[in-house]
């Protein structure tokens, strides 16, 4: 679209350049630790049916969603799972996890905004 101002474009860099400077990091300091942790007391079930590129998503998304109330009878191991991760995680875990998914939500609600505004005849941030 090239009605889109630059500051717009300038936000969405910003935004793409915080979640791949964090993902590494989340990598790093939250779900390899946390597996260290959950691997000395025999429960880390999580990494043995999430692959590699992909467990720090669900290692971060167990941290910050509390799915307890979400607990019933046919999802029972995999909220006991995640309930380890989230009881394993320090604070600064918490954080950087929120960094991570904030950052990177908050891109793709940037990206996907303004072809929809412009569909539903809303679009306001007009260059002229």
């Amino acid at each position: 679209m090239k009605d889109i101002p630059i500051w717009y474009d300038l936000l969405v860099i910003s935004f793409l350049l915080s979640a791949t400077i964090a993902y590494p990091i989340v990598a790093l300091f939250v779900t390899r630790p946390i597996q260290r942790k959950l691997r000395r007391t025999n429960q880390d079930y999580l990494s043995q049916w999430v692959i590699p590129p992909f467990q720090s998503i669900f290692y971060a998304g167990a941290v910050l969603i509390p799915m307890t109330r979400w607990r019933h009878e046919n999802n029972k191991h995999m909220i006991d799972t995640d309930e380890l991760v989230r009881k394993a995680a320090t604070p600064l875990q918490w954080w950087l996890s929120l960094w991570w998914f904030a950052s990177t939500c908050t891109m793709v609600l940037l990206i996907f905004l303004p072809p929809l505004l412009k569909f539903l005849g809303l679009w306001f941030l007009d260059g002229g």
